[in-house]
């Protein structure tokens, strides 16, 4: 009965010989990391890994040299600056560089955020959610005796986008997992810290950057193993053939540049550009920065600061929403929206070009058409956006699709073909460019479909 609808069919799957099981992975060399150092690990040789469900476990503190200054975490997966994932020494993925800003792009489009409990995905302002304690007065810092682990995050695109998502290792030589990690400014806001009363404020920057450790890190991995004797059957017979078997993965490509002249180029020779992404962050994004406020909520809530044991985040009470400076993205003019009433009318028009092709046709001005471009670019019908202005001031991303809608989910290359030869890509600020922010700065991630082709004897290609 499997031609008949789901609700009619008595149509039954059976798979024998499953089992599963769940492995944590020690890390290469253990002990207290701080900004822009590394870990590294190696995965399970001879498992079917469920990659998405990889998760890196580990805990973290901020500290800060200055009494003036408490520092504040941002969410826990801004440590990731770039990942590395390479299969017997051949680089699957040289990992994307602003991973956290990537990351926040692609956050930005979800109508629903992300687990809270272990993602740490709200600045804590005084009370902390891992042990309620009251970090009012205080940096945000966690022990770590007994090995303790109070963030979990995932790895990123690589695991995320890899199909089929289940992986049998056995088919390919070591996999090894290298994770760098981010400076001080992408982790932890700089908060200031009055000495009378001694209570944080979280919109105003503190004398020092504050910094952040991490410690007790480890890899949790899933792993699958289906003993039916097909389906390693099924697989020796398709590594002996001529073509081999294919897997399919996203990949991304980062630069970074100063918008101040309105417009920079990039290149690519992807042979499938699926999407391109541009961020807009304001000038000295990186410095000593405290948190930025999102535009329409209730940041400066007297509660928030003197009830104890209530958290921050919007689902606790309604109030305060925060994001880390090097996160926030806001329009790239001083014509900021909520600076005068008629701003959010005054924002620059942006254009997209490939080899001096424009995408879309047309010159999207920031606002409602390229809300619009962006929500069509990542098949969205909403994103976390609560109001036009804090799309414009906190989360202003514009997006282009190149490819077939779901074509991830099909499988499918279907982006544009660049033909091997790099190809400029180019985003510009056209027409008015008064009050174009000077020194502004751009962040342009290009999308493509990678092929990974695996013959026998665990011979690898990669078309990029």
């Amino acid at each position: 009965m499997s031609n008949f609808p789901s609700y009619m069919s008595f149509f039954l799957r059976s798979y024998n010989n499953v089992s599963h099981q769940n492995f944590q992975i020690a890390p290469a060399s253990s002990g207290v990391l701080n900004a822009h150092r590394q870990m590294q690990f190696t995965l399970p040789t001879n498992a079917m890994l469920h990659l998405s469900k990889t998760r890196l476990l580990f805990t973290m503190s901020t500290a800060s040299s200055a009494a003036t200054t408490a520092g504040r975490l941002a969410a826990a997966k801004s440590i990731i600056d770039r990942v590395q994932i390479d299969a017997g020494g051949v680089a699957l993925s040289s990992g994307c560089a602003s991973s956290s800003v990537l990351a926040q792009c692609i956050d930005n489009m979800r109508t629903v955020e992300e687990d809270p409990v272990t993602s740490h995905t709200e600045l804590y302002r005084r009370t902390s959610g891992v042990n309620g304690a009251a970090i009012v007065d205080a940096t945000e810092a966690y022990t770590n005796i007994n090995n303790a682990q109070c963030f979990a995050i995932e790895l990123g695109p690589w695991f995320a986008t890899m199909q089929p998502n289940m992986l049998p290792t056995q088919i390919l030589p070591t996999l090894q997992v290298t994770i760098y990690l981010s400076g001080n400014a992408s982790v932890v806001s700089s908060c200031s810290l009055p000495a009378d009363p001694q209570v944080i404020l979280p919109l105003v920057a503190g004398g020092v950057q504050a910094t952040y450790t991490v410690d007790n890190y480890s890899l949790s991995v899933s792993a699958y193993s289906l003993d039916d004797g097909v389906f390693d059957q099924t697989l020796a017979t398709r590594l002996n053939s001529s073509e081999g078997l294919e897997a399919t993965y996203c990949n991304y490509e980062s630069f970074s540049n100063t918008f101040s002249t309105g417009s920079t180029s990039v290149s690519s020779a992807a042979s499938s550009l699926d999407k391109v992404i541009v961020a807009f962050r304001a000038a000295e994004f990186d410095g000593i920065k405290p948190a930025i406020g999102v535009k329409g909520y209730n940041n400066t809530l007297a509660a928030g600061l003197t009830v104890v044991g209530v958290l921050d985040q919007p689902a606790a009470h309604g109030g305060a929403k925060y994001l880390n400076a090097t996160t926030n993205f806001t329009s790239p003019t001083t014509l900021l929206p909520s600076a005068a009433a008629d701003n959010w009318a005054k924002q620059p028009n942006i254009s997209i070009q490939v080899n001096n092709v424009r995408f879309p046709s047309y010159d999207a001005r920031i606002g409602a058409q390229t809300y619009e471009l962006l929500k069509e670019a990542f098949e969205t019908d909403k994103t976390a956006c609560q109001s036009l202005v804090e799309y414009m001031e906190n989360r202003c991303q514009l997006a282009y699709k190149f490819n077939l809608p779901a074509s991830q989910a099909m499988r499918a290359r279907s982006g544009l073909n660049l033909q091997g030869s790099n190809s400029q890509i180019r985003i510009e600020a056209v027409g008015d460019k008064t009050g174009l922010q000077t020194n502004g700065n751009i962040m342009v991630f290009v999308e493509s479909s990678v092929v990974l082709k695996i013959a026998a004897g665990k011979q690898l290609m990669i078309i990029q």
